[in-house]
């Protein structure tokens, strides 16, 4: 009978331990950005993959300007199908990727 009191403790406290580690666990806390720093990330993307699209192209102009045309075509039609920015602001960003 005295072992079985024992292991009962023993079951209970390791229980007790389990379901304290797990809740906590659960409980780490996600980042929110604001929507400008979203912005800022969006717009560094955007100009990491032109900067990536154009230079195997930087001998040849046309091609660049035909390239970063199409491109940034592309990033506004990917813009206006966010729910987070509005006209004014998409075209901000294709004005500050022209640059």
């Amino acid at each position: 009978m005295d072992n079985a009191v024992v292991y009962s403790l023993i079951a209970i406290v390791v229980l007790i331990f389990v379901i304290i580690v797990t809740l906590s666990g659960s409980s780490a806390k996600k980042v929110v950005k604001t929507k400008e720093e979203k912005r800022i990330e969006i717009i560094a993307t955007y100009k990491l993959e032109l900067q990536k699209a154009l230079e195997p192209l930087k001998n040849n102009k046309e091609a660049q300007i035909t390239k970063k045309s199409s491109m940034l075509k592309k990033f506004s039609d990917e813009l206006s199908r966010n729910i987070f920015f509005d006209k004014n602001e998409i075209k901000e960003i294709i004005l500050e990727l022209v640059k």
